[in-house]
């Protein structure tokens, strides 16, 4: 089979960042090298060989994107349009490297939106990412995989973002939009996104770190002591913010009180942990599938199940900080997967991380 699969996911670029100034909604500042990534694969696959470039969820981080000085909750086509513009716009490089790979007929794009860029299920954004990698008829080599979660490949892997797997971001496919009594259709976002637009984003102004250490819970633990006020403040905003959309989005008074304790259990305690579990259970569940492929928690895993099973995590380009003792420190990422196969088309995946050629220096894009 003349094809090679390249998986990446949470690469959450944002806005983009000017040298000396700090965003706190820009992630991403790994362009130069996405752009050798790929340009190394361009070169060393062979001139009879595509490429499949699926990128898996986060890619674009459109929750961080404001609209009007604000990040709005009732996310229409055009909204969600305009945010994506936000960050083609902020990074030039990563378009014109993205450009530059579908200018070869035989390479393709296969895009799953995560629960960061779920605004990618809108026709708005694709045609315009269409318009900015892919002019012309390579548009048709760019799909968007936006009717369940999975990418379905037939050599048994199975590819997701992650999200369905928490119960806090996790979206009914059946019905991604609902209609206002304006008219106006939006996307129904999961709590989990309304906790980002309402809690994350408003604290990343105090803390830009926030949401770039793991796993959360024990950072609050340790925060109790080193920085109380601020968990104090995360405490309130979290606790107005689940009441708010959790609680009281039920009917009834009795089933509210019933209901929070396992509203606490299946969705604020899980904001703590226990991805990895949830991975390896569905993947043990799964028929007709040998591999799973996930990004969303931002840890790169490879794990062989007793079953002969394999769950890949592609990890995440974003610099995160370890507290896990498993994994201490700091983690700079650029962690992918590749699926290549032999003659007979058997795969293989495997795990890789992006090292590159070696820069002399590279500019320091704000002191933080």
């Amino acid at each position: 089979m003349n094809l090679v699969r390249i998986v990446v996911s949470d690469l959450h670029l944002g806005s983009g960042s000017r040298p000396g100034e700090l965003n706190p909604y820009e992630d991403f500042f790994h362009d130069e090298r996405f752009a050798d990534f790929i340009r190394h694969y361009l070169r060393d696959t062979g001139e009879d060989v595509g490429i499949e470039l699926i990128l898996n969820g986060d890619i674009f981080d459109l929750l961080k994107i404001r609209i009007g000085g604000v990040w709005p909750v009732e996310i229409t086509d055009e909204i969600a349009t305009e945010k994506l513009r936000q960050c083609l716009d902020g990074h030039p490089i990563f378009v014109r490297t993205l450009k530059e790979f579908m200018a070869d007929p035989k390479n393709r794009i296969t895009y799953l939106p995560g629960n960061h860029d779920l605004d990618m299920w809108f026709q708005g954004p694709q045609d315009l990412l269409r318009r900015y990698v892919a002019p012309g008829d390579a548009g048709e080599r760019v799909r968007f995989v936006t009717h369940s979660d999975t990418y379905y490949l037939p050599e048994g892997i199975q590819i997701r973002h992650g999200h369905q797997l928490e119960r806090i971001h996790r979206v009914d496919y059946r019905s991604m939009t609902r209609r206002l009594a304006d008219g106006r259709e939006i996307l129904a976002l999961p709590w989990g996104s309304l906790w980002i637009l309402e809690v994350l984003n408003p604290l990343k102004t105090f803390r830009s770190h926030i949401d770039r250490i793991q796993p959360l819970g024990r950072f609050m633990w340790a925060s109790l002591l080193l920085d109380p006020s601020f968990v104090m403040r995360f405490l309130w905003y979290s606790t107005k913010n689940f009441f708010k959309h959790r609680i009281f989005k039920l009917e009834a008074w009795r089933d509210r009180l019933r209901a929070i304790p396992r509203l606490v259990r299946e969705e604020v305690i899980s904001l703590t942990g226990g991805y990895d579990e949830n991975a390896m259970r569905e993947l043990a569940r799964m028929r007709g599938a040998h591999t799973l492929i996930v990004g969303h928690s931002h840890g790169p895993r490879y794990l062989q199940l007793p079953n002969g099973k394999t769950l890949v995590n592609t990890g995440t380009w974003v610099k995160m900080i370890n507290l896990d003792l498993q994994y201490l420190g700091q983690d700079s990422g650029l962690t992918y997967a590749v699926i290549e196969y032999d003659d007979e088309g058997k795969p293989k995946t495997t795990l890789m991380r992006w090292y590159g050629r070696r820069q002399s220096c590279e500019v320091v894009p704000y002191a933080d």
